[in-house]
């Protein structure tokens, strides 16, 4: 037993350092923790099992630190390693650990999470009846993530409700094309900005393989005598350091991009660009899921004032995490430092405000639809009315009134027809169901842009 623990912790202390007291030797230390389990194993009054004890010991020591710090087993290593490379199998969506909850960071669009409805600020509380309060983020993420074309029910609490609200997804292989010329709301950009001068680059997030493609169309913009750029990162969790900063080095001026903080002065890093002839004028779109590389990206041009930052305000999230491998397959994801902007500006829990502030178009909270009855004329109730909502948002003329009348019928017919399914005379519980998948799959192209056509409009200015 305790050459296992000699093992487990001598991964630990030679990678992380000393984390335990410093009354304590290491030693001592597996010592007090082989007769801990000692105890454990011989009065507990279930069996316990020796690796569970053992994780749950590595596990505790993470649980101290903050919440982007963690252990992974060689399986959910494994995992993370899947996601930075751009494809995995799950959901698509981006999560944190926040006050304790699982809570979304961001969907990713057009996967499951994207079409299911999931937005920024909704917490995950369960999976499959797993409740997820109480597990380290990377543990959470095994009970969401599984093989394509499995399905997962999800306990979620949308942003700004009280209520627990179940969603089953099916699972899906999720290829993240993180670099686009497409706007969030499934427009081509160049119809919308319609200004020769002007370019659109939208970033999903920043993989291993996103500045390959973004030096791409950047010398494609070039070649084509382009003068200005509007880079999206909306809904852009982040991603990779190295990727951001050689972005960065392609539009910011000469100077400062980053400034990474850590532990001791001897290990703080500066990255830079050495551009004397930034190629553009820039105009960068945010919102609250823009987090991390995203915003060292939107800080970097709002402090050098080589363009302007559109939106809302950013995420918030100002630390930097290295991944650390392990003898065992396993790894550590660990927080090393915390980032400032060009100007030394923390923005950690506080997010970059926009130069320019432009909300999109707020669309009604809207009532739960829980397909638990067949819906047929003269139904009254709150999913009635939810569906009505939805129906109205898309455009159909009809009286919200959470009753089942001829009017709401006629719409749902619409809808159905307009998108090859039959019409109904009573709303099924599957029927529902293709109502709200069609919902979520439209409502984004009913949207108007407000903070694009912003972005276009104070660009145009600056290339006068």
């Amino acid at each position: 037993m305790k050459k296992t623990l000699a093992i487990i912790l001598t991964i630990i202390l030679t990678i992380t350092g000393a984390i335990f007291a410093n009354s304590y030797s290491n030693e001592e230390t597996i010592d007090t923790l082989d007769s801990l389990m000692e105890i454990i194993k011989s009065s507990y009054y279930k069996e316990v099992d020796e690796g569970t004890l053992i994780r749950g010991a590595i596990d505790g020591m993470f649980n101290t630190l903050d919440p982007h710090s963690s252990y992974m087993n060689p399986e959910e290593f494994k995992e993370l390693t899947a996601f930075t490379s751009g494809e995995f199998g799950g959901i698509g969506v981006s999560i944190e650990k926040k006050d304790g909850y699982i809570t979304v960071v961001s969907p990713i669009e057009g996967t499951p999470a994207f079409e299911a409805g999931l937005n920024t600020g909704d917490i995950i509380v369960s999976a499959d009846g797993v409740e997820l309060k109480d597990y380290t983020l990377d543990k959470a993420v095994t009970f969401i993530k599984g093989d394509p074309g499995t399905k997962v029910k999800l306990g979620i609490i949308k942003a700004g409700t009280a209520d627990v609200v179940y969603i089953e997804i099916t699972r899906a292989l999720i290829k993240i094309e993180s670099v686009k010329k497409e706007t969030p709301f499934g427009r081509n950009a160049e119809d919308v900005i319609n200004d020769s001068r002007i370019g659109y680059i939208r970033l999903t997030e920043f993989s291993d393989k996103t500045y390959d493609d973004f030096k791409r169309i950047i010398e494609d913009y070039k070649a084509e005598g382009k003068t200005g750029l509007i880079i999206d990162l909306r809904n852009n969790p982040g991603g990779l350091l190295n990727s951001v900063v050689k972005i960065c080095q392609e539009i910011i001026p000469e100077g400062p991009i980053v400034h990474i903080d850590a532990k001791g002065e001897a290990n703080d890093e500066t990255f830079s660009s050495a551009l004397k002839n930034p190629p553009f004028k820039l105009a960068i779109i945010v919102n609250e899921g823009s987090a991390s590389a995203s915003e060292i990206l939107a800080g970097a041009v709002k402090d050098s004032k080589v363009g302007v930052v559109v939106g809302t305000k950013t995420y918030g999230k100002g630390t930097v995490q290295n991944i650390m491998y392990l003898t065992n397959g396993g790894g550590i994801k660990m927080t090393i430092a915390e980032y400032l902007t060009r100007d030394k500006i923390n923005i950690d829990g506080k997010g970059i405000e926009p130069d320019v502030v432009v909300e999109l178009p707020k669309l009604e909270d809207l009532a739960p639809v829980k397909m638990d009855r067949d819906i047929k004329p003269g139904t009254i109730g709150l999913d009635v009315y939810g569906i009505q909502q939805r129906l109205s948002n898309l455009g159909y003329q009809l009286k919200v009134d959470g009753i089942m009348g001829k009017q709401t019928l006629t719409a749902v017919n619409k809808l159905f027809t307009s998108n090859n399914l039959p019409a109904v005379n009573t709303l099924t519980k599957d029927a529902q169901k293709k109502l709200l998948d069609l919902y979520n799959q439209n409502i984004t192209k009913s949207i108007q842009d407000t903070q694009l056509q912003a972005a276009i409009a104070q660009l145009q200015n600056l290339l006068k």
